[in-house]
């Protein structure tokens, strides 16, 4: 299985990094076996111009990735499950 992993802190969350979400993400992929790739940001997740997540929604359009895993889902987008699964199909 492949599996993108997306950590994000906002640039309002002063002195706080992708780390702490990062170490449980990749011990959950390493836990389960699967091959992952690794997207880090750090801007608001309200604004759409995210590189890394930009990047990790066209390579998971391109059937890059069986499963995206993030921290917490306000951490993947503010816009919701659903506007991001509409946008994948």
């Amino acid at each position: 299985m492949r599996v993108a992993i997306y950590a994000r802190v906002s640039t309002k969350d002063k002195g706080q990094d992708t780390e702490n979400q990062l170490h449980q993400l990749r011990a959950f992929a390493e836990q389960h076996g699967v091959i992952y790739k690794v997207f880090t940001d750090q801007e608001s997740g309200g604004k759409a111009a995210r590189a890394e997540f930009k990047a990790l929604l066209l390579e998971a359009y391109q059937k890059k990735f069986d499963l995206v895993v993030f921290w917490r889902l306000d951490r993947f987008s503010r816009e919701g499950a659903l506007a991001t699964l509409r946008y994948l199909k």
